[in-house]
């Protein structure tokens, strides 16, 4: 009779673990569209078993039914983990792509009016005024020409300032997301231990969240986890732990350099940098509009450059290229660069050849001065050149709006200061002590139209709070003396002494009074040869985009190769990215024939379960009436 009344356990064991199956498969049914969720199976297994007797072979047992074993997620943990990874890299591709392609607004590149235009208009302005340049008409279009010409470089200089500072909030903003990723890991990992501790039932929701939660971080950072004993999970970042079991180690900004308030994430306990492309970074010193460096500063002699090369760029054989928040680092740079952050290599001095002298004497004279001072002086600074050309291809050349600006600064010094340079012309002169000084030029300076314009050294594009002449009163070599007007040079120290963009204007002189415009002489006679150069400056050689580059350009050749360069790298970052973007739909693609959720299976299921239940329900029915049947008839 026992035996009878157990087969109760059979029925009612079956109609359970059915009825559990139908509330799965209804909870997988209604979050069949719900992103992130996992498809959940119900695993069955037997119950217990009773012994009814023992035999000669083995025992006689007799089973109480089934049971559910589990309900477990569905995933492939090693899918999931290639996923994270192509994901983190292609948003650090896609992450620069979008920065070179904002770039490119900027310049107008994908409009009718590029900056090409408004350096063609300065160019067609001084072919007019070469033809009549005594003309009020031809000097006031030059003039305003180069007004829209500054202007506009200007407004880019802005426009590219302002994009480095909203790519800096965004640095803020995706720290702070991990820092509430990590706090929410680790409140899923308590829960997560919390439910599963008793091995009864497995905390499935909780685990869906936090596996779009690694998913998530795995696209800001590198990610790489552990799933512990307790069912947490250990996460690491950049090699470095952001999540355990007992805490979470938060992230945290600090300025890049006392003079400047780009961020650079750090870890909060130690304050050691996150990403190693800052390492060690030599200072080499700052003003209140920034950190400068100058190729020519004299500290080149003692840096080291394996110490430059310290720092490790993101780069697709080390596997660091991985993450938004890097591709923005890389993308913004670390402070506003400038044209004097790009180091030019030396000119090599030529050797002296005999039949360029007419005696012997002359030619020893040169060949000394070749072999004990210039070829030795031109080692020294190209030793020079090397470390700061390393220490450009490290902070500055992979960093792609920071790089941009230098490189544009570099075209609009050049325009801007050989005009300048044909306007009021300079000469070195040397002083009783010995030392010299760049001066006015006055022999070969014109003078402004008219008799009450005739001054010298009226520039045309000036500095913003720096005059270009001081007017001094000096003692010459030969002990006589002098009033010049001495040029206040350019240092790379001092931002407000550079013809640097955002420190330039067209002289507000001229705009007033274009006959200012130094362009006659005494007689208030054409000075042909001053227009004729203000012409022959867009054909002579200009300089490189960089010290990589073997190709010298004039104006017009450098802006193409300037803009060809970065289109290049965003061309690549393009192709990267949507390489990559395959690799992520191919790898989810992979993840969602496992955890993904099929409603036509989960219907069958459904059918089947229910039937399952129904099966169960009718032997509960029949073991019912014969133990009815037993009691009723044969206990009377």
């Amino acid at each position: 009779m026992s035996t009878t009344l157990g087969n109760f356990y059979v029925g009612a064991s079956g109609m359970q673990t059915s009825q559990y199956a139908l509330n799965t498969t209804a909870h997988n049914i209604t979050n069949a569209g719900t992103k992130g969720y996992s498809r959940q199976q119900v695993l069955l297994t037997d119950l217990t078993y009773t012994n009814i007797g023992n035999t000669a072979i083995g025992k006689n047992q007799e089973g109480l039914g089934t049971r559910i074993a589990d309900v477990r997620l569905v995933r492939d943990r090693f899918v999931d983990k290639a996923y994270r990874n192509e994901l983190g890299r292609e948003q650090f591709y896609q992450t620069k792509y979008d920065v070179v392609a904002e770039v490119e607004n900027y310049f107008g590149e994908l409009e009718s009016s590029d900056f090409r235009t408004y350096m063609q208009e300065l160019w067609s302005a001084a072919q007019e005024l070469q033809k009549e340049s005594n003309s009020i008409v031809t000097r006031s279009s030059y003039i305003a020409s180069a007004v829209t010409f500054v202007d506009q470089a200007n407004e880019i200089y802005k426009q590219l300032t302002t994009y480095q500072k909203n790519l800096n909030a965004e640095i803020q903003d995706q720290v702070n997301r991990i820092n509430e990723i990590a706090d929410e890991i680790y409140d899923l990992n308590y829960k997560i231990t919390m439910v599963e501790a008793s091995g009864i039932e497995s905390a499935n929701d909780y685990r869906d969240q936090r596996d779009a939660l690694l998913d998530e971080l795995g696209g800001l950072v590198s990610v790489s986890y552990r799933e512990n004993a307790d069912a947490g999970v250990d996460v690491y970042i950049e090699h470095r732990c952001l999540v355990s079991m007992d805490k979470t180690y938060k992230l945290d900004v600090r300025p890049a350099s006392d003079s400047c308030e780009y961020y650079v994430p750090i870890w909060k306990d130690d304050k050691a940098d996150l990403f190693n492309v800052h390492g060690a970074k030599v200072e080499v010193g700052g003003t209140d509009e920034g950190p400068y460096f100058n190729p020519n500063d004299t500290i080149w002699d003692s840096v080291d450059s394996d110490k430059i090369k310290m720092v490790i760029a993101p780069n697709a054989e080390s596997g660091t290229d991985v993450g938004s928040l890097k591709g923005i680092i890389m993308s913004r740079g670390d402070w506003v660069a400038n044209y004097t952050d790009i180091p030019k290599a030396p000119t090599e001095p030529t050797r002296p050849v005999r039949s360029n002298y007419d005696n012997d004497a002359d030619y020893n004279a040169a060949l000394d001065q070749y072999q004990n001072v210039d070829y030795p002086q031109y080692q020294q600074d190209y030793a020079r050149f090397l470390k700061t050309k390393d220490y450009y291809n490290t902070y500055l050349e992979p960093y792609t709006v920071n790089n941009i600006i230098a490189q544009f600064d570099q075209l609009i010094n050049g325009i801007v200061t050989k005009i300048n340079d044909v306007l009021c012309p300079n000469k070195e002169i040397e002083l009783a002590d010995g030392s010299k000084i760049m001066v006015l030029d006055e022999e070969n300076a014109g003078y402004g139209m008219g008799d009450r314009n005739q001054v010298q050294g009226t520039e045309l594009f000036i500095r913003n709070t720096m005059p270009r002449y001081t007017e001094q009163t000096v003692t010459l070599a030969d002990g006589t003396s002098a009033t010049v007007q001495v040029y206040n040079q350019e240092s790379a120290s001092n931002y407000l002494s550079l013809y640097s963009m955002g420190n330039i204007q067209v002289n507000d002189e001229l705009i007033k009074n274009p006959s200012l415009l130094p362009l006659t002489n005494l007689q208030n006679e054409e000075l042909q040869s001053v227009a004729d150069q203000l012409i022959h400056i867009w054909d002579e050689p200009f300089t490189t985009i960089g010290p990589n580059s073997l190709v010298t350009n004039d104006f017009m050749g450098y802006y193409k190769e300037f803009i060809a360069d970065f289109a290049n790298k965003g061309s690549t970052y393009n192709g990267i990215a949507e390489s990559q973007n395959k690799s992520v739909l191919e790898l989810d693609n992979q993840r969602q024939v496992v955890l993904g959720v099929s409603t036509d299976e989960e219907l069958s299921n459904l059918i089947k379960f229910q039937q399952g239940f129904n099966a169960a329900s009718r032997y509960f029915t029949v073991v019912s009436e014969m133990v009815e049947h037993l009691i009723m008839k044969l206990g009377s």
